[in-house]
């Protein structure tokens, strides 16, 4: 069976998260919604599906921008660090220029 990367880490995550909770904010926000859930939840995920989850945050050119005023991103930036924090821990450094390919299947 195969899941893209995004359902893996909701379905694989402990405890679970739901991937595009309802009532959540727009669609377009469901990568931040599952990462603050992941954050709240204090949720525990396996290192090789962590590790390129949190590289899709860190390779994003406005991770870290002291510049950034947009609350929804300094929000995310923010549970990237606290998520990489958690066990097990992730160095963010690591995973600079690492390619993450979300939209194509993860095997199981």
């Amino acid at each position: 069976m195969t899941k893209l990367l995004f359902q893996r880490v909701a379905d694989e995550a402990r405890p679970p998260a739901i991937l595009g909770r309802p009532g959540c904010g727009p669609p377009d926000y469901f990568t931040e919604v599952l990462l603050h859930d992941l954050v709240e939840s204090g949720a525990w995920l396996d290192l090789e599906l962590k590790r390129p989850f949190l590289a899709l945050w860190v390779n994003d050119e406005d991770f870290d921008n002291p510049d950034v005023d947009d609350p929804i991103e300094i929000l995310t930036n923010a549970d990237a660090h606290k998520f990489a924090a958690m066990d097990p821990v992730v160095d963010l450094e690591s995973l600079r220029g690492m390619r993450v390919y979300h939209d194509k299947p993860y095997f199981r």
